[in-house]
């Protein structure tokens, strides 16, 4: 029983100093590599899109956010950008959807995201 409450003790630990560096500015949005849609029409989510500039800004102003904030306190809207950054010396793959959430991947760490004004209006 004690293992177990140390190990998600330090999971969760671990997992706090990394949003603790983003917040830092210790993740570089390096390359935007796709934007896309889930099962809407393109017209939907064409004028969203985000530079690598306006994706640094994302990240250095969002807060780490559970699944039930997401779903209590952000709309989670079909259009995305994606890309790659770097965290720590450690290549990461991110996702921010228009609704001003997003997903964050290093390793075999993750990480929820959200903002409700770190995005740019879009045209």
């Amino acid at each position: 029983m004690v293992k177990i409450f140390l190990i998600i003790f330090f999971s969760v630990s671990l997992t706090a100093c990394v949003v603790m560096n983003t917040k830092n500015g210790s993740l570089r949005v390096t390359n935007i590599v796709a934007s896309g849609y889930d099962g809407v029409s393109s017209e939907f989510c064409a004028s969203f899109s985000l530079t690598k500039d306006e994706a640094q800004y994302y990240f250095d102003n969002a807060k780490q956010v559970s699944a039930r904030d997401i779903h209590d306190n952000y709309s989670f809207l079909p259009c995305y950008v994606s890309g790659e950054a770097n965290l720590n010396n450690q290549i990461c793959e991110w996702e921010v959807r228009a609704g001003g959430t997003s997903h964050i991947t290093c390793g075999n760490q993750s990480m929820l995201m959200g903002c409700e004004d770190c995005l740019p209006t879009q045209k």
